[in-house]
């Protein structure tokens, strides 16, 4: 499923956020938030392609139920319509809503006979409630759940 193919290549962003990025002109470090917000936009929208691909049969309401059955998918889909909506006033899947809460960035110098540049690696926390959880935790296991879910439906 393209959808679910898409957010995939969002997590491995979001993976080599976590690991470091090189750079010799320096990092744009809004453009690292944007791709893990738009990770969880993205993993979140998988719920429409499997609903409006019908090939499986499933509808709106039983998506929503697995959705709401794991943690993980109900926390990704308030952050996902919550940076659509701003604050969200109804269909909240959550107690509150979830939301980045904590940005941590570490730079490391390099010079090479070449030039220089720098490393920068950087972690993500969302606040769910009063639950604080890792960013990359979080999309990992959202992938794992729709995949699993997509190969249930296949059967």
């Amino acid at each position: 499923m393209e959808q679910l193919e898409r957010t995939k290549r969002y997590l491995k962003r979001v993976e080599e956020i976590y690991t470091g990025i090189f750079s010799s002109s320096g990092h744009d470090k809004e453009a690292y938030d944007d791709d893990v917000i738009s990770f969880f936009i993205h993993c979140y929208h998988v719920r429409d392609w499997i609903i409006h691909l019908n090939k499986m049969g499933v509808t709106a309401r039983q998506v929503d139920r697995y959705i709401d059955e794991h943690r993980a998918l109900r926390i990704c889909a308030d952050l996902a319509n919550g940076s659509k909506h701003c604050k969200l006033t109804r269909s909240l899947r959550n107690d509150c809503q979830p939301h980045i809460a904590g940005k941590e960035r570490r730079t490391s110098s390099w010079l090479t006979d070449s030039g220089g540049g720098e490393v920068m690696k950087c972690k993500y926390t969302v606040l769910s409630k009063t639950e604080f959880v890792d960013a990359l935790e979080l999309a990992t296991e959202c992938v794992q759940l729709w995949e699993s879910y997509v190969r249930e439906l296949a059967v």
